[in-house]
């Protein structure tokens, strides 16, 4: 199984890749963009945390489906395996934004600091909906719970960009 999920990672790193250059014309709102702007929107840590946020909406998505659509089917086993790689899948992001952040000047910080305090408020709503998700994980497995739960992560992470060029002006 492991071979799939990474075969997974590497297909959603490709389309991003691949889709990048034809999506950098503008920017925010329709404005032009300039040089600098796209190369940062081009950097490859923050290709890795947008396919680290397609690789988490689709193993959450997976989980919420089978609670909410195939409740016959699940297991305990299918829960834990599923929440393990939501979990791997947050590190992986915060550890790529993280990098992609130190990648930029003070500058381009100061131009990009409501983008990136929207995504840190994602990450702290997605991390506290996981801390809370484990606990349920690890005890009494209650499916009710558990989708309340992963409909939130999804939230936050459909507020989050999923592919370059995806990050909105905030509401």
């Amino acid at each position: 199984m492991g071979w799939i999920k990474r075969c997974l990672m590497v297909i959603l790193f490709v389309i991003i890749a691949t889709s990048a250059p034809a999506q950098m014309g503008s920017g925010m709102m329709g404005k032009p963009v300039n040089a600098d702007f796209a190369r940062m929107m081009q950097e490859p840590n923050k290709a890795l945390t947008q396919t680290s946020i397609q690789y988490m909406t689709a193993f959450t998505d997976a989980l919420r489906v089978q609670i909410t659509e195939r409740r016959s089917q699940i297991n305990a086993e299918f829960i834990k395996s599923a929440f393990a790689e939501m979990k791997r899948a947050c590190e992986l992001i915060e550890k790529y934004q993280s990098a992609h952040v130190k990648t930029m000047d003070a500058t381009m910080q100061t131009n990009v600091k409501p983008m990136m305090e929207r995504m840190n408020r994602n990450l702290a709503a997605i991390k506290m909906n996981l801390d809370i998700l484990e606990k349920e994980v690890n005890g009494n497995l209650d499916l009710d719970r558990i989708a309340r739960l992963t409909t939130e992560i999804l939230k936050s992470l459909d507020d989050m960009p999923k592919r370059l060029g995806d990050m909105k002006a905030q509401p």
